[in-house]
This record gives C-alpha cells, sequence and structure tokens, in this order.
C-alpha cells in the first residue's frame, strides 16, 4: 500500500513538471513573437514616414522644376525676340545670350513652386534675396561647364537626408525640351550615427 501510495505521488509530480514545461514555453513564444510584432511594426511605422518625406520633396520638386521649365520657356522667347529684332549674328551668340538670361534669372534665386507667370519679373516665385528661405525656399544654383548647363537645387526630405536634384539645359532651337532631368536623387546630409535605442535580440534558449 505505501508503493503505490509512493508512485502515485511520483507520477502527479512528473506531470506538473511537464505542464509547466509546457506553458515556459508557450510564454517564452509568446514574448518572441510579441517583441518580433513590435519591431516589425516600428520599422513599418519608420518606412511609411520615409515613403511620406520622400514623396513630399518629389512633389515639391516637381514644382520646382515646373516653375524653372516656366523661366527657361519665357526666357527662350524673350532671347529669341530680341534677336530677332536686333539680328545677332551666329547661333552661338544666341545660344550664350540664352544661357546668360537664364543664369541671371535663376542662379541664387530662391524658387517656392508656387505657380507663376510673372517669374522673371520678381512678382512670382523667385526672388533674388533671402525672403524666402524662411518661407521654404529653395536655392537654385547655375554652373557652366565646358559642354553643358546645369541647374541645380536641393529639397529636404527629413532632418537626415533631401533629394538632390540636377537639371541640364538643352538647346531650345533644336530640342523640343527646355532642360533634361540629369540627377534625381535621395543624399544624406549627416553622417549616420547608430541610435540609443537597444536592439531587440532573441535569446538564446
Amino acid at each position: 500500500m505505501k508503493d503505490k501510495q509512493q508512485s502515485y505521488f511520483v507520477n502527479i509530480g512528473s506531470s506538473s513538471l511537464l505542464v509547466i514545461f509546457l506553458i515556459l514555453c508557450l510564454v517564452t513564444f509568446a514574448i518572441l513573437s510579441l517583441s518580433s510584432a513590435k519591431s516589425d511594426y516600428t520599422f513599418s511605422e519608420r518606412l511609411a514616414e520615409h515613403k511620406r518625406a520622400y514623396y513630399e520633396a518629389s512633389a515639391r520638386a516637381e514644382d520646382i522644376v515646373g516653375e524653372i521649365d516656366s523661366i527657361l520657356y519665357e526666357t527662350s522667347h524673350e532671347v529669341g525676340s530680341a534677336a530677332s529684332s536686333s539680328h545677332v549674328d551666329g547661333e552661338l551668340d544666341l545660344y550664350d545670350n540664352y544661357i546668360f538670361a537664364v543664369s541671371s534669372a535663376l542662379n541664387g534665386a530662391f524658387l517656392t513652386g508656387a505657380d507663376s507667370e510673372d517669374a522673371l519679373t520678381g512678382e512670382g516665385g523667385v526672388s533674388s534675396g533671402d525672403a524666402l528661405a524662411g518661407d521654404g525656399g529653395v536655392s537654385v544654383i547655375c554652373e557652366q561647364s565646358e559642354d553643358e548647363f546645369l541647374i541645380s537645387f536641393q529639397v529636404p526630405a527629413d532632418e537626415r537626408q533631401e533629394l538632390q536634384v540636377v537639371l541640364r539645359v538643352t538647346d531650345f532651337r533644336t530640342s523640343d525640351r527646355y532642360y533634361e532631368v540629369k540627377t534625381w536623387k535621395i543624399v544624406n546630409v549627416e553622417d549616420w550615427e547608430m541610435e540609443d535605442e537597444p536592439l531587440n535580440l532573441i535569446p538564446v534558449l
């Protein structure tokens, strides 16, 4: 009778240990799943924020490119009309005058991307001062190389990145458009630094 009672208690102890072990396993896997889900959610939020910032910067850059296109259109017509009335000799002089007029209108100007029909007169979205810089204006830089004339600007995307845009001005007499997009990419403005948040690593069981 004593042996049966001792065996009975041993069987109950083994079952209890097995149940406790299974519960611990389930709790561990639940914690790991929760941690993984939280990490995925945080990553998804950051990715969504990054995409939102890119698309906002891209939309703003497209507005500014549209403003530049309007300035190139008006400048080409003004230079062409002036050449016709003054009988400028040589096509090279005409193109040089066009590039000089574009550079004078855009180099160092601040564009906001606002619609404007009087951009060259300063009544629209172009300003040579710093007034628009505090209101979200973007500084435009013109660069002349040996074989091309470039217009570049940067639109902030977030605290660490910006959208860099470089346009190559074409010859309006031979091309059906006034520019070609040479660069349209996100670049880092600050060195990457590891965040203070700890990494959630999977514990080794």
